[in-house]
């Protein structure tokens, strides 16, 4: 099994910065994961994909950071594990946009797969302004990073996770605009997404 992005960054920063810690960090985190697992182990499967992508590996590397970085150098840490890897995402996405007319099909692909990805079973709430005619618009009115982050004592973590959005999805075509003004994480009241078809 490939090893979770955030979890190879980290042990990638022990070995690199604190070699005669990393293996006692190694274990504190693990335990503190362990622990937050046992925490959730009730969420349902869609949730459970976010919690184990992003979420619990994410507070827990932040957690265990902290105890050997300042708190502002634990949190630009775990940001910058969560933004290298959305550049990754963007290239991919970027050479995807060459296929001719594949762009056009890109809000319609957001309208079905939002339900299904971030849907109610995995945490997630959402109010539809657009679905249809090269336009999706919704406002994210909860979100499991935001619940988890505040829950667990760090919402000052959240924005990593928002900023990794911005990063991927923003100028991915010329003829596609990505807006959002908004962001559950940041302290707003919703995430209010909008990705549509333009003419340049």
């Amino acid at each position: 099994m490939k090893k979770n992005y955030l979890v190879a960054a980290f042990e990638e920063t022990l070995a690199r910065d604190f070699p005669a810690q990393a293996r006692a960090l190694k274990l504190a985190f693990e335990t503190r994961l362990a622990h937050l697992r046992r925490e959730n182990a009730g969420a349902s499967r869609e949730k459970q994909r976010h919690l184990e992508g992003q979420i619990l590996p994410g507070i827990a590397i932040y957690e265990t950071l902290q105890t050997v970085l300042p708190k502002e150098a634990a949190l630009a840490a775990v940001h910058g594990y969560v933004e290298k890897r959305a550049w990754k995402l963007k290239a991919v996405f970027l050479k995807l946009m060459r296929l001719p007319g594949l762009y056009r099909k890109v809000p319609g692909i957001f309208s079905k797969q939002t339900p299904k990805l971030f849907g109610e079973t995995a945490g997630f709430a959402a109010r539809e302004i657009q679905t249809a005619g090269g336009v999706w618009r919704v406002d994210m009115l909860r979100c499991p990073y935001h619940d988890a982050c505040v829950q667990y004592g760090c919402p000052e973590l959240c924005p990593s996770f928002c900023d990794s959005d911005d990063i991927t999805y923003d100028g991915l075509h010329p003829n596609l605009y990505w807006h959002r003004t908004k962001t559950l994480g940041r302290g707003d009241d919703c995430c209010d997404f909008c990705l549509k078809l333009v003419q340049k």
